[in-house]
C-alpha cells in the first residue's frame, strides 16, 4: 500500500470517527432538550439537516420556572435554529427578561389568539415600532 493510500485511508477513518462522535453528541443534546420540553409540558419538533444543523420548534403552554428554565438552557447549545413559543400564557416583564437572558441563542415568541409575535424585553417594548413584530 502506498503512502498516499495510507494517508487517504487514515483521513477517511478520522473523518468517520469524528462524524460518529458528532452524531452521538447531537443526538444526546436533542434527547436532553426533548426531555426538558416534556417535563415542562410542551411540544417539540425538528427538521434535521445533519451535520449542518437542525430547525427546532418548541411550543410551551406554561411559563417555565427557574428549575425548568435551567434544563431548557440546553437549547442554547443546539446547532441550528431554535424557536420557542409560549402559547396562551400571561407573561410579566420579569418572566420575559428571565427567558431572554437564559435563552439568548434562541428565537422566543409569544402566541396569543393564534398570532405569533417576537418576545421583547421591557427596555425594547418602548421602541417596539423600531423592531417590528
Amino acid at each position: 500500500m502506498s503512502r498516499f493510500a495510507k494517508f487517504v485511508f487514515s483521513l477517511v477513518a478520522l473523518i468517520a470517527v469524528a462524524l460518529a462522535f458528532d452524531y452521538w453528541n447531537v443526538t444526546r443534546k436533542e434527547q436532553l432538550l426533548s426531555n426538558a420540553v416534556s417535563r415542562i409540558g410542551g411540544r417539540n419538533g425538528s427538521i434535521p439537516f445533519f451535520p449542518f444543523g437542525t430547525e427546532y420548534r418548541i411550543t410551551l403552554t406554561a411559563v417555565p420556572d427557574e428549575e425548568q428554565l435551567d434544563e431548557l438552557k440546553i437549547a442554547n447549545q443546539m446547532r441550528g435554529w431554535v424557536g420557542i413559543a409560549i402559547e396562551d400564557c400571561e407573561l410579566n416583564d420579569e418572566a420575559v427578561d428571565r427567558m431572554l437572558e437564559s435563552l439568548p441563542d434562541c428565537h422566543l415568541f409569544v402566541v396569543r389568539d393564534g398570532k405569533m409575535t417576537r418576545m421583547l424585553n421591557a427596555n425594547r417594548k418602548a421602541d417596539e415600532h423600531l423592531y417590528g413584530p
